[in-house]
């Protein structure tokens, strides 16, 4: 005997049936937008035609086939000039609490754009210059409109392309990430020991930390490395005298401190204006680092080997009592970075 399905029930399976349709339209939608919108912020990202004498793109500096970065200590900017720090990683954003060297910008959107209208870096005179190009152009709008759903350009709109494309290049697919998770041939032998170095006797951990999931390898903090300090020595008081004299008649932070080596060397203090953070520099990830030589905010530090020799050192200064690691314990902390590497292409 056939039993009648209530009305109210029928009705509310229908409903259902509906509305999981609908969902699964609405989410391939969605991903088709953002995969749209990571597109376009790549094309963004490599247009040399933003800039202001239409040579030089986000990614002249920072070079996605060297973990958004650069081999060399410090960057040719706008025109023929030399920078002053090395170009940093732009891999693993979403980790960070400040951007850039200094920290100076707070805002993952603000920093996506500020090369654009620095004075030492792509020259525009403002946004709205980008925003014109951009616009004059019929293939970016179509692609603003399949991103976005219609064709209005903005700098809003611009930044949030651009981290569309960044922040889906960031790390975590280690051979680290895979070992944490459980794998533990994942990792050699030597990259095993090197990790128990790299977060005991050499304390590296204090400030490249192992938290989170995955770990971003920085306590978004800003140290003192002394390095560079040399350039400034007996003119640290002038410097500070012409920078102030600088800020005052408006010119920005990001200009003198990418123009001016001194200035640059003036690190956070240059944010902050507090003496104890005179050259303190931001922990960089140490994700990928074996594909960013050289190292330090100035690139003075040709390599790896040389780096965690320089750590080491600075590190027991600043601790009262000397760190000694083994040949052997340097070589397996060596080793234990390369375990950092990311193993998907876009890092490549």
């Amino acid at each position: 005997m056939s039993r009648k399905v209530p009305i109210s029930i029928f009705l509310a399976i229908v409903l259902l049936l509906l509305g999981a349709r609908w969902l699964a339209g609405l989410n391939l939608d969605q991903g088709k937008a953002h995969q749209a919108k990571a597109d376009l912020g790549e094309t963004l990202f490599r247009d040399t035609t933003l800039s202001a004498d239409r040579t030089l793109a986000c990614s002249s500096c920072h070079d996605p086939s060297k973990a958004f970065a650069q081999d060399v200590a410090v960057p040719t900017v706008y025109g023929t000039r030399t920078g002053t720090r090395n170009v940093p990683s732009l891999l693993d954003l979403p980790y960070f609490t400040h951007f850039f060297w200094d920290g100076r910008e707070e805002r993952l959107d603000q920093a996506a754009v500020a090369a654009f209208t620095n004075q030492a870096e792509m020259a525009q005179p403002g946004m709205s210059v980008v925003i014109k190009v951009v616009s004059q152009r019929l293939d970016y709008r179509a692609r603003f409109k399949a991103a976005f759903g219609d064709e209005h350009i903005n700098q809003e709109r611009i930044s949030s392309a651009i981290l569309a494309y960044l922040t889906s290049v960031t790390t975590g697919r280690s051979r680290y990430d895979a070992f944490v998770a459980g794998n533990t041939p994942a990792m050699t032998t030597a990259e095993r020991r090197g990790l128990n170095v790299f977060r005991g006797k050499a304390e590296c951990s204090s400030c490249h930390t192992l938290n989170g999931t995955p770990a971003a390898f920085t306590d978004n903090r800003f140290h003192h490395s002394n390095v560079g300090m040399d350039r400034m020595a007996g003119q640290v008081g002038n410097t500070i005298e012409s920078f102030r004299t600088k800020r005052e008649q408006g010119v920005p932070v990001a200009e003198l401190v990418l123009s001016d080596p001194e200035m640059a060397a003036l690190g956070r203090f240059a944010i902050s204006g507090q003496g104890s953070d005179l050259a303190a520099y931001r922990t960089p990830t140490l994700r990928n680092v074996t594909r960013t030589p050289p190292y330090m905010h100035d690139g003075s530090v040709r390599n790896l080997e040389e780096a965690i020799q320089r750590e080491i050192y600075y590190r027991s200064l600043a601790r009262g009592t000397p760190i000694s690691l083994t040949a052997e314990e340097q070589q397996d902390l060596h080793a234990f970075l390369h375990a950092l590497e990311d193993l998907s292409n876009d890092a490549h």
